[in-house]
C-alpha cells in the first residue's frame, strides 16, 4: 500500500505535466488514500484534466473535487 505522501507526489507530478494548471492554485489533501482537491482553475475543461489525472494515479481510493473553474475575462484599457 502507497503512503498518502507518495499518492500527494504522485499527483502533484503529474499536475505538473499538465500546462494549463498553475499547481500553485490548487490544493492537495491526501488522507488514507483518499484525495481531496481544492482550488481554481482557468476553465471547466481545465478542470476535468486535472480531474482525469488524478483519478489514474495508482492507490488513489477515491476524489472529492473542490475546485472551480474561474473564467478571466481580458480587462480594457483605460482611456
Amino acid at each position: 500500500m502507497r503512503t498518502d505522501s507518495e499518492l500527494k507526489t504522485d499527483l502533484i507530478e503529474r499536475f505538473d505535466m499538465i500546462p494549463s494548471i498553475n499547481k500553485s492554485d490548487i490544493g492537495v489533501h491526501v488522507e488514507d488514500g483518499m484525495v481531496t482537491l481544492t482550488g481554481e482553475v482557468d476553465t471547466n475543461q481545465t478542470r476535468f484534466q486535472l480531474e482525469r489525472a488524478a483519478r489514474k494515479v495508482a492507490g488513489v481510493r477515491g476524489l472529492h473535487m473542490h475546485v472551480r473553474p474561474v473564467e478571466k475575462t481580458p480587462q480594457r484599457g483605460h482611456r
